[in-house]
């Protein structure tokens, strides 16, 4: 009888030891990458025993800031101006240990995309013969054929521009000046980690992360096609968020 209320009071101390180890939690944490291009972004957090509930929102990021540092290499070269003005979800998660875990997160991000060069810069090309009749993909000044038709203004090369994004590329055609928006909806995994400068295992706490953030949906069309200073049409898809980290600071409290 002793030998079975020792085992049961050493099972009973297990039990309670890891019901605190996995009780319940939450925090609120903001990243630190979104201040460095210009946006904001926050977060909160409910932990269970072994499951997590998130949700996040992030606003005013501006993938060009930076040097284009969260542009991706086409729309780097094509000399793009991303914003968004939201990003937002939730994420579903399993805690491996109270301080690791890894999440289902489903989100939405809206984008507002221009090209760096304005209808005034496209404009003057026009006018000192620097933008071409023959759309070329290509590295602009590199590849790039002076107008063959000096007669035309500045409104007719744009409607020829359009009806060649159409049938040669297959591609909707953004109007100089103008701004195409879209939405993406993408579903992908985080890896999170929690760690208390101070000690402990709650308050003030860093959480990298690394996530993997495809689309799975957009609202864009397939292909959409911006003009150079020169009067190439480089060719835009809607973005893809893919893999990327990220460091939240915050602060996390035991219920």
């Amino acid at each position: 009888m002793s030998r079975i209320f020792k085992i049961s009071l050493s099972s009973l101390l297990f039990l309670a030891q890891t019901q605190m180890l996995f009780s319940d939690s939450i925090s609120i944490q903001s990243g630190l990458s979104q201040p460095l291009i210009g946006g904001w972004n926050v977060a909160g957090t409910y932990y269970g025993e072994k499951f997590l509930f998130g949700y996040s929102h992030g606003s005013n990021l501006n993938f060009d800031a930076q040097n284009g540092a969260a542009l991706t290499p086409d729309e780097k070269a094509q000399k793009l101006k991303i914003n968004l003005p939201y990003t937002t979800g939730f994420s579903l998660g399993y805690l491996f240990t109270p301080n690791l875990d890894l999440r289902l997160e489903f989100k939405e991000h809206f984008y507002r995309v221009q090209s760096e060069n304005g209808l005034e810069d496209l404009f003057f090309s026009q006018q000192i013969g620097l933008r071409t009749d023959v759309p070329l993909l290509g590295n602009e000044a590199e590849v790039w054929l002076p107008r063959q038709n000096t007669d035309k203004d500045f409104v007719e090369a744009t409607v020829e521009k359009a009806i060649a994004s159409e049938l040669i590329y297959g591609a909707k055609y953004i109007t100089p000046g103008s701004t195409h928006r879209y939405r993406t909806r993408s579903v992908g995994l985080g890896l999170y980690y929690r760690y208390f400068p101070l000690g402990g295992k709650e308050g003030l706490m860093l959480e990298p992360s690394i996530r993997f953030w495809p689309n799975v949906w957009a609202d864009s069309p397939e292909k959409v096609a911006f003009e150079s200073q020169f009067g190439l049409l480089g060719i835009h898809k809607a973005h893809d968020q893919g893999l990327f980290f990220n460091v939240s600071i915050g602060y996390m409290k035991t219920l």
